[in-house]
């Protein structure tokens, strides 16, 4: 009987289980190791190598509609009008992707791709004709202006006249933004050999030429995970006047920039978010504006490109000392072969007075022409995206070639763009859901019903431990009967046979707490019988 204590002991084990199970770290809310998941054959491997993500391009191209009254002097404004949207989608994919563990990055190859989409557009864009600057004539005239002298710029006007070049051309949507032949290109690649190395010019051509680069991506550090080490080989834009780490300035620098194919893990809202995007030639500052719960039930931080991006106050704007862009635009040309490219928010949005004074029909909007981006932040994942942007070009005139004077100091728009992207790919929700609406009340479900079985069973096992205790303390007595009634027959031995007798005496003639209590009795009644 006293072995009934032992059944409370598994009782106290499962007890303290269970409640070791229930207030266990949860393992949800532990941080994602994306160093240790980043290998061949993994999920988020082939996520990178090609991103699912359904990335839309749609744009539009500023038609001129009074250029002939503009320059004939009639009109003393340029008047435009958008046409658009024509759509994209972008494809990137990370070709040659490896990981090399011992430093902890990974290394890669981007190559970014425009596919047309005509049935989200208004229109297929070979059909519909605009009349747009001719870029091949102003980049041109401007470029040798700035940087060359009397020769150059006198042959290139007579050149140009020769040739019959405008400032001005009527041609397909599609010539204007993949290519078309203007023979001012050919002079300019005689005139420079080496410089120029396409035949025709576009501006989408431009932008998404396959420069055949490769970049660095951090994944070991915590911190700047999924940031850019380096791209070709360097951490800063040549093109910018990149040097070295030591003279960089934050213009020309790119390493700890993201691309946001992915964010550090537990990105803070109290951080400046750096976006580099290779067409863009610099990085470009995002701050944290707002949180919510978004479609999904996910917590989402936005992050808004900020206003002062592109003004000269930015400090990432670079250093000018001549030629300088008024605010609200950014000098791109040195990653377009000195071209005066220059970018600013579409419609002119937060830009100088002045040059938006140039123009009628143009009409900024900043709640549809802003930036902004949705993450996730305890893994970083983009969860959306809108990415607006204006392309422009920049007029400059030289005395020697007047080709360009009606134009002089003027920034023309070209195009604008929205690059965007409204949802993650299904897989990503799928998991994200999962991770953070589904599991939590799962699981606190379970650490409830753990935690009252763990109770439950706790009292259960500290009532039988109790009553284990009574029940021996109170049998001890009848231990004591036994081991006196032991004794006092051994000591009568010789009288067992008159001890036999009187156990089967009746229970009224036998006085059992006499027994109990003291021998005297009992040696009165052997002294009696054995008389």
């Amino acid at each position: 009987m006293i072995h009934e204590k032992g059944y409370s002991i598994p009782d106290e084990y499962r007890q303290i289980l269970i409640l070791t199970l229930s207030f266990a770290p949860d393992s949800s809310k532990s941080e994602p190791s994306p160093y240790t998941t980043l290998r061949d054959d993994s999920f988020i491997f082939h996520m990178w190598e090609k991103p699912t993500y359904q990335l839309y391009s749609d744009v539009w191209v500023y038609n001129y509609t009074n250029v002939p009254e503009f320059l004939a002097g009639e009109e003393s404004v340029l008047k435009l009008e958008e046409i658009g949207p024509f759509t994209f989608i972008e494809e990137r994919l990370n070709l040659n992707l490896t990981i090399d563990k011992e430093r902890g990055v990974a290394r890669m190859r981007p190559k970014t791709s425009l596919h047309f989409l005509p049935e989200q557009s208004i229109g297929h864009y070979k059909d519909i004709n605009v009349t747009v600057p001719n870029l091949a004539v102003l980049a041109i005239s401007t470029l040798l202006a700035d940087e060359l002298g009397y020769f150059a710029n006198a042959g290139a006007y007579m050149s140009m006249n020769a040739m019959g070049s405008k400032l001005f051309r009527n041609m397909t949507v599609e010539e204007y933004l993949w290519g078309y032949y203007d023979p001012i290109v050919k002079f300019a690649n005689t005139l420079l050999p080496g410089w120029i190395d396409f035949a025709e010019i576009g501006i989408l051509d431009r932008f998404y030429a396959d420069k055949n680069s490769h970049i660095e991506v951090m994944l070991k550090d915590k911190d700047s995970r999924y940031s850019i080490i380096s791209w070709d080989d360097s951490p800063g834009l040549k093109e910018q006047g990149y040097r070295d780490w030591n003279t960089s300035v934050p213009c020309n620098r790119i390493r700890g920039a993201y691309e946001g194919l992915m964010l550090s893990p537990g990105f803070s809202k109290d951080r400046e978010l750096p976006i580099f995007r290779k067409q863009g030639c610099r990085v470009y500052p995002f701050s944290f504006e707002s949180e919510k719960i978004g479609d999904y039930g996910l917590n989402e931080y936005r992050f808004s490109l900020q206003q002062s991006a592109f003004n000269r106050s930015s400090r990432y704007a670079c250093a000018c000392d001549s030629q300088c862009l008024p605010d609200g635009f950014v000098d791109i040309g040195g990653c377009y072969y000195g071209f005066p490219i220059a970018l600013s928010k579409p419609h002119f949005l937060d830009v100088d007075p002045a040059q938006k004074a140039n123009f009628e029909g143009m009409h900024p909007d900043p709640e549809k022409h802003s930036s902004h981006l949705n993450v996730e932040p305890t893994y970083g994942i983009p969860l959306s995206l809108v990415s607006n942007i204006q392309a422009n070009i920049a007029v400059r005139t030289s005395p020697y070639n007047p080709i360009t004077k009606p134009l002089n100091d003027k920034i023309m728009p070209l195009v604008w763009l929205s690059l965007y992207c409204k949802s993650p790919p299904p897989e990503i929700i799928d998991i994200l859901r999962l991770r953070f609406v589904i599991a939590p009340p799962l699981i606190i479900t379970v650490e409830v019903l753990l935690f009252l079985a763990g109770f439950l069973l706790g009292v259960q096992g500290f009532y039988r431990l109790f009553k284990g205790q009574r029940t021996e303390v109170k049998k001890r007595p009848r231990s004591v009967i036994t081991i006196l009634e032991n004794k006092t027959f051994k000591a009568h031995s010789e009288h067992s046979k008159e001890v036999a007798s009187l156990l089967a005496v009746n229970d009224e003639d036998l006085e059992l707490p006499d027994i109990i209590t003291t021998n005297d009795g009992y040696d009165s009644r052997i002294e009696r019988n054995s008389n």
